[in-house]
C-alpha cells in the first residue's frame, strides 16, 4: 500500500474527504493542521500570530518530513505545504498525492464561515492571488487533479477512491 497525499487550497475539502477516505479505505489519516494544533497546543491562526509564517513553514515542514516516513497513511496536508521543495519531492514519490482543484470563487464561498480561523485569509481578493501564485505548484506535486468545484465530498472520495485501487 502507498500513502496517499491531498494537496491544495484551504476549503478544497482536504480534511473532510481524508476523512471519508479513512473510513472508505480503513487507512489512518493525518490532518497535519489537526496535528501542528495538537504538538503546538494552539490554533493555526494564534501559530501564525505569534511565531509568524516562515516559521509556521518550518514548523509544519519538519512535522510532514518526519511522519511522511511512515506508509500506509492519508495525508491531509496544509495549503503551503507545497511551497518547499523538500516537501514537493516527498509529495511525487512516497505516495500518490491528489490535488483537489476548486474555483477560487467556491473556495471564497466555503470559507466565508471560517476566516477567524485561516490565517491567510483576509479578503477574497487574497485567495485568488494566492490560488493563482500556488497552482503550477500543485499541479507539478499531483499524480492526478480533481476538479471538486462541481462534486460533492463523496464524489469526490469514490473518485479518489478509485485511482488509488488502479495504483495498488
Amino acid at each position: 500500500m502507498k500513502n496517499i497525499f491531498l494537496i491544495g487550497m484551504m476549503g478544497s475539502g482536504k480534511s473532510t474527504i481524508g476523512k471519508l477516505l479513512s473510513k472508505k479505505l480503513s487507512i489512518p489519516i493525518i490532518d497535519m493542521d489537526d496535528e501542528l494544533k495538537q504538538l503546538m497546543d494552539m490554533s493555526i491562526t494564534r501559530i501564525f500570530d505569534e511565531y509568524g509564517e516562515n516559521r509556521f513553514r518550518l514548523i509544519e515542514s519538519t512535522y510532514f518530513r518526519e511522519c511522511s516516513k511512515n506508509d500506509d497513511f492519508i495525508y491531509s496536508t496544509g495549503g503551503g505545504i507545497i511551497l518547499d521543495t523538500n516537501n514537493q519531492n516527498i509529495l511525487k514519490t512516497r505516495g500518490i498525492c491528489f490535488f483537489l482543484d476548486c474555483n477560487p470563487t467556491i473556495l471564497i464561498n466555503r470559507l466565508d464561515n471560517q476566516s477567524q480561523n485561516r490565517p491567510l485569509y483576509k479578503n477574497d481578493h487574497d485567495i485568488t492571488t494566492l490560488y493563482n501564485s500556488r497552482k503550477s505548484l500543485y499541479k507539478k506535486c499531483a499524480h492526478y487533479t480533481i476538479d471538486t468545484s462541481g462534486l460533492t465530498k463523496e464524489e469526490t472520495a469514490i473518485q479518489i477512491e478509485k485511482l488509488y485501487n488502479e495504483n495498488n
